[in-house]
């Protein structure tokens, strides 16, 4: 029983696009409801799934009906989202490897039944820099995060839930200044949906990335939500 009624939790669903162009990833436009308004965090929907699209290391792929809106069926609170987390015993966590990637090795060897995690963070910090990118020959400004789980550390785990970067959006230090660390203000009291990208670049790792972010009072999302 979650605020008044009943809910059932199932497994975890990442919907997404048959675009290989962009590699499968969803636009705004492909998660709307029948009046054109987009679906927001924390509401209950139903999706048109049309089938399992699993990708090497993200097995709760589903691909939509892209023909099809998004149906509102009810409104989750942010209250409740500490009570539903996951039992991870780490973030698929290995020995002697950075702990913001996941190598192919380690995807060989741990078969991953589940490439996201909603998990409660201990001693969080997020840190904002504005360096210049080699690869994009320009400034780029980043947020990530670092924090404790279970008794491990995690460390430079890029933050790309949009509420939080609107949070950060104008206390970035300038171009080429050193990176700013910081406490939120409420200290442990939030909850991060961790994901893990899709193979990527040279070595072919997986990125663990902060998709979303909650705080017990909802406040986050129902302000600096798009």
């Amino acid at each position: 029983m979650l605020g008044g009624g009943n809910i059932e939790l199932g497994a975890w669903v990442r919907p997404v696009s048959g675009s290989i162009v962009h590699s499968n990833a969803m636009n705004e436009t492909m998660y709307t409801y029948s009046d054109g308004s987009e679906v927001r965090t924390l509401d209950i929907v139903e999706m048109p799934i049309i089938c399992n699209k699993p990708l090497a290391g993200q097995p709760e792929n589903y691909l939509i009906d892209e023909s099809q809106c998004w149906r509102k069926v009810g409104q989750f609170t942010a209250s409740n989202v500490p009570c539903i987390v996951d039992d991870a015993a780490d973030i698929w966590s290995e020995t002697d490897v950075a702990s913001n990637i996941v190598t192919p090795i380690y995807s060989q060897n741990h078969a991953i039944t589940q490439s996201l995690y909603l998990i409660k963070p201990s001693a969080l910090l997020v840190t904002l820099s504005n360096n210049y990118n080699d690869y994009s020959n320009q400034f780029k400004r980043r947020i990530v995060a670092s924090f404790q789980y279970n008794g491990t550390h995690y460390n430079n785990i890029p933050i790309t839930c949009p509420a939080v970067c609107r949070v950060f959006t104008n206390q970035y230090p300038q171009q080429g200044a050193s990176p700013k660390t910081i406490a939120l203000k409420k200290g442990d009291n939030y909850v991060m949906c961790m994901s893990l990208a899709p193979p990527f670049g040279k070595y072919n790792h997986q990125h663990k990335l902060v998709a979303t972010m909650f705080d017990y009072d909802g406040y986050l999302q129902r302000v600096y939500a798009a």
